[in-house]
């Protein structure tokens, strides 16, 4: 870094100062800046904490070198909170930190009647309708399309921030029928928080000159004791490629959106930023792995898109073979990841391949693999998978000592799915149930339910013993036609198996009505199905029926 060509400047402005540059097009969006993803609970939050006069974090601005400058212009964002950017001045900043914060502010602030800046009228009464309401004193958003009916105790928030337009509501209320008290009391909300937003100061960090990757290592320099810098962001800044048209943050957007059929889409940025490590040959728990060097690699855009595709192979592999149906039934990220792997560099692979990679991951789940070594022997680990992968070897598993076998944790009391233990016997109950309908590809999700939805004690209603697991297809409902009225199963003729409902069960509640007798047994036969499952996998069971 050359800091000779680097200024940084510090400044805390009051908000109509940043609407003005706005407005004179002083402020820009980089072709890397993240889309904006707020949400309206977001944008209510960011709102509230300016009228309480809590901080909301500074905005970090950059101004590129001359040189540099041009590389963003095609692929520039062309909005901020639904406004049209107007053309480029000389003296512009690029938006590095801040846009959702900014795109809110500029959005809900930009007076539409006293602008010369065009709007996305359909995206602005989808996102930034912000208005106050006196009468209740809160920020809400207004749904419709048109003012000529909006009470006059829900005001736009731009009206707050433009001193003419209190005039023109005072007017509007001396003519309404309101009592005089409620008069009063809406002038003086109004004058409060319309003060309150037109002296907010906003703090900035202003770089001029230097490249992204020197604009990002000041920022996270600076910053460190601040809002930390995601490192989806950093990347997604370090690695931009305007010829490939590639900005990671948005194509992670796009892979979780794709996700969402799988119901994965909330999995961590941060374990895909861990699987295009991997893609690497680099360890992707070793912290001397630097992403910010990956990133500005010349095969990273093609690496990191390859990944992306090998991640939605891996996920579907996770939902359909071993009826992983969330991300919060993924006992470990880790298996993500290796998995990944293992379609990236397994193409097509065979059925035997598939079946010791289920047979890994079933292993990997029981006996708590990722947690029970230390760093030096995942590292082993890690290697004995890539060796499985590169066809150095055709057993996956590491074992620190070959001749003893690993053992499985004693049965939880309850499904948790903040256990790993709980979450390998709620997939093992799961997949119990693959054969029972024809419509196997179909399935959505699942549902835990009990079996008698009434007993003794919250912890017997909760016990494994009485949970049941039912599959979801088609966003339809149950798989079976009973739905929820679980207890009468006890009482027909249908083969609950499956369900670890056995014949002899079936009778003891036919003939004493004992729940207490059938969850007993319902217990004996979970342990003893997944003993016998467990067992399979040369491994050794804690508990004892």
């Amino acid at each position: 870094m050359n800091a000779n060509n680097i200024q940084i400047h510090t400044r805390v402005r009051r908000l109509f100062h940043y609407i003005d540059d706005f407005q004179r097009g002083l402020i820009r969006v980089p072709a890397f800046q993240r889309e904006f993803v707020w949400t309206r609970k977001d944008k209510i939050d960011l709102f509230d904490s300016i009228k309480k006069g809590y901080p909301i974090g500074s905005i970090l601005f950059w101004r590129p070198d001359e040189h540099t400058k041009s590389n963003f212009f095609r692929l520039e964002s062309e909005k901020i909170g639904s406004y049209y950017i107007p053309n480029r001045t000389g003296d512009f900043f690029y938006i590095l930190d801040g846009f959702q914060r900014m795109s809110t502010l500029f959005g809900c602030l930009v007076n539409p009647y006293q602008t010369d800046l065009l709007r996305d009228d359909k995206e602005w009464f989808k996102e930034f309708n912000l208005v106050y309401n006196l009468q209740e004193d809160k920020f809400e958003f207004y749904n419709k399309v048109e003012f000529y009916d909006l009470p006059i105790h829900k005001v736009p928030l731009y009206r707050f921030v433009d001193s003419k337009e209190f005039f023109s509501f005072q007017k509007q209320l001396l003519v309404s029928n309101l009592p005089e008290k409620s008069i009063n009391d809406f002038l003086k909300k109004y004058e409060n928080l319309s003060s309150k937003l037109i002296d907010y100061n906003v703090p900035s960090i202003d770089i001029i000159g230097g490249t992204v990757r020197e604009a990002v290592d000041i920022f996270s320099r600076v910053n460190s004791t601040g809002a930390k810098i995601s490192d989806d962001w950093k990347i997604s800044a370090l690695s931009f490629d305007e010829e490939k048209n590639f900005r990671l943050g948005t194509e992670i957007d796009k892979l979780l959106e794709e996700l969402k059929k799988y119901n994965f889409q909330n999995i961590k940025r941060e374990v895909i930023l861990q699987c295009i490590i991997n893609s690497f040959g680099k360890v992707f728990f070793d912290n001397t792995t630097k992403l910010e060097d990956l990133a500005v690699s010349r095969d990273f855009v093609d690496k990191a898109r390859e990944t992306l595709t090998n991640i939605k192979k891996a996920v579907y592999f996770l939902y359909n073979e071993l009826l992983v149906l969330n991300h919060k039934l993924l006992p470990y990220n880790n298996q993500l990841i290796f998995i990944t792997d293992f379609f990236a560099k397994i193409q097509q692979p065979s059925f035997a391949q598939l079946e010791t990679l289920k047979r890994w991951f079933w292993i990997t789940s029981y006996s708590n693999y990722f947690t029970i070594y230390n760093l030096s022997k995942q590292r082993l680990a890690y290697n004995k998978f890539q060796d499985f992968i590169n066809g150095i070897s055709f057993e996956p598993v590491y074992k620190d000592n070959p001749d003893k076998n690993f053992i499985v944790t004693k049965l939880p009391s309850k499904i948790n799915l903040g256990s790993v233990r709980a979450k390998s016997l709620a997939l093992f109950m799961l997949n119990r149930l693959k054969d029972l309908s024809s419509n196997y590809e179909r399935i959505q999700g699942y549902k835990m339910l009990p079996l008698f939805q009434k007993l003794d004690s919250s912890e017997e209603l909760a016990s494994i013993e009485n949970t049941f697991f039912m599959l979801i297809y088609d966003n339809e409902g149950l798989l079976n036609d009973r739905g929820k009225d679980l207890e009468s199963w006890l009482l027909s003729d249908d083969d609950l198996a499956k369900y670890f409902i056995s014949d002899v069960i079936k009778n003891v509640y036919r003939s004493s009505f004992s729940k207490s007798a059938v969850l007993e047994l319902r217990r004996k036969s979970i342990i003893k199905a997944e003993k016998e499952f467990v067992y399979n996998l040369d491994m050794i069971y804690g508990d004892e029926i």
